[in-house]
This record gives C-alpha cells, structure tokens and sequence, in this order.
C-alpha cells in the first residue's frame, strides 16, 4: 500500500509540475505539436506528433493532464468513500502546518534554502523568512497551510524540495 501511495505522490508531483501551464493542439504547415502557455503568456511546443500518428493518440496526449487530474480526484473521493463505509479507524488529528512552517522558519538551513532557491535576500532575519515562505506558498498567511488543501500540498511540497536540497548539500 505505501508503494501505491508513494506512486500517487509522485504522479501528484509531476501533475503539479505542469500547473498552470495549459496544454493545447497546434498546427504549423503539416506539423502538428502540443503546446503549453506559461503563466507569462509565452507559448512552449512540448511534443510534436509523427504523421501517422492517429487522431485519438493526439487527443490522448494532449488531454493527459486534465485527465490525470480528473483520475486523481476519483481515486481520492474513493478512497475518502472506502474510509467512510469500512469503519476505517478514526482520522488521526490534522496536521498543524502552520506551527511546523513556522519551526522550519527558525532553522538556519531552511533561512539559507530559501536564500539559495527562492531569492530570499540577506539579512535573514525572521520577518524576511517568513514573507518569503508566505510568497513561495501564495498565501498571505501560514494559517493558511491549515485551512486550505492546496496551500498544505505545496507546503508539503517545498518542505520536500528543501530536504532533498539539505541531502544534495552534505
């Protein structure tokens, strides 16, 4: 099981990745390609498709993200379903993020993560890490990471980022 979860997480990932970038079919002569248009507006060709390609394989690719996102959200109200009907123990307490975010902001090596990935500037002082944190999350306040599904998601996602820098830093 944690395998498949740990697949789920990585699957999440990627999807997140692409956000919010948005996937579209193109044409130029007889080429056909998709593209994505960054936030910026820009337009980036992200495959081209070979001729013999069939019209259900290019729909296929260039719907993949909103599919996987529409699957995604099966698997997750069956899951909140299974844990529903199954007399699954009850939900362990919810995880303060906003309490651990602001311990992460105390940790000399988080300050230099941000410093070093996210622009943060010198001096390192409390104010700055925890403007920075709230910018590199969007929100405009850690409670936030509480309250908000996709505000917890990114936090879990930078705190990820941050131990994977910490490794490659040793």
């Amino acid at each position: 099981m944690r395998s498949e979860a740990a697949e789920l997480r990585k699957i999440r990932d990627r999807l997140d990745a692409l956000h919010p970038a948005r996937w579209s079919l193109a044409a130029d002569r007889d080429i056909t390609f998709v593209e994505s248009r960054l936030d910026s507006g820009e337009l980036v060709e992200v495959a081209r498709f070979h001729r013999g390609a069939s019209s259900d394989e290019i729909d296929f690719v260039v719907n993949a993200p909103a599919m996987v996102g529409f699957l995604l959200g099966l698997v997750d109200r069956a899951i909140t379903a299974a844990r529903g009907s199954s007399g699954a123990p009850a939900k362990r307490e919810p995880k303060d993020f906003a309490a651990e975010a602001a311990m992460k902001c105390e940790e000399p090596a988080f300050r230099v993560f941000l410093e070093q990935c996210h622009g943060l500037e010198r001096p390192l002082t409390k104010d700055r890490v925890a403007q920075k944190l709230r910018t590199v999350l969007c929100v405009s306040s850690r409670k936030e990471l509480n309250d908000s599904e996709a505000a917890a998601d990114r936090w879990r996602k930078l705190r990820a980022d941050f131990e994977t820098w910490r490794k490659a830093s040793r």
